[in-house]
């Protein structure tokens, strides 16, 4: 995901305690306390659940697909509205290939209706950059765009009515938390949409605030003791 790093698959390795990594970030796919910050800062801080229930249409757009651990924290909240709907939409420059992924998952020990749905479209995703996933009574179109940063959301022509910057630490890949990016998320964001991360970083807040968002520090997911959350203001920047 680095702008000083070429595109190319993703590569996993398992640290000690049993957390995936990417070795050429030195950084982890997700939290090592656990998964779980896909719901906590992603699904619960983007307010999905109270959101889909009430028949709401959102569309999301991610920073770094990863592991689809936000994309299926996402899917099970919509599984439990049992209304609205949800089209996803990412940008990644180093996919895991589908082996690796399916591998990934059946380590984690979690494949339940959601993972088996994503791991059964993931392969055309990758090769066509689009698939429908269907899950229960719904149909979710994913869109995923192969490259780095800002040149990858240019691609994007959408209205998003939730954002999940993710993606690995800040200081470790600089690329995905640069001005270009928040500008291009910003055009992406309708007013009003949420926006949410792991990170508290004063150059992301700063980052965000320049270029429309509004957001504040929220107690964090397991090691770390804050994340943000917020709103794209109306009118722009």
């Amino acid at each position: 995901m680095m702008g000083e790093q070429e595109r190319g698959p993703g590569e996993v390795v398992w640290s000690e305690e049993g957390v995936p990594l990417a070795p050429a970030y030195q950084d982890v796919y997700y939290s090592r306390s656990g998964p779980g910050q896909g719901d906590l800062v992603f699904v619960e801080g983007s307010d999905l659940p109270a959101r889909l229930a009430s028949g709401e249409a959102i569309t999301i757009v991610e920073t770094g697909l990863g592991l689809g651990i936000n994309l299926l924290a996402s899917l099970r909240a919509l599984v439990a509205a049992g209304r609205g709907s949800m089209r996803h939409a990412s940008v990644e420059l180093h996919p895991l290939t589908p082996a690796v992924m399916h591998e990934v998952h059946a380590r984690l020990g979690r494949m339940d209706a959601e993972t088996t749905a994503f791991l059964s479209v993931y392969p055309e995703l990758l090769a066509r950059g689009s698939a429908s996933l269907r899950i229960g009574a719904h149909t979710v179109p994913l869109q995923l765009v192969v490259g780095d940063g800002a040149a990858a959301l240019r691609q994007l022509d959408l209205r998003a009515d939730a954002v999940f910057l993710d993606g690995f630490a800040p200081a470790l890949n600089p690329a995905l938390w640069s001005p270009e990016v928040f500008r291009e998320l910003a055009r992406l964001a309708r007013p009003g949409a949420s926006i949410a991360t792991y990170t508290a970083a004063g150059g992301v807040r700063r980052g965000l605030k320049a270029a429309g968002f509004d957001v504040e520090r929220c107690v964090g997911f397991g090691l770390k003791r804050h994340r943000l959350a917020g709103t794209r203001r109306p009118g722009g920047a």
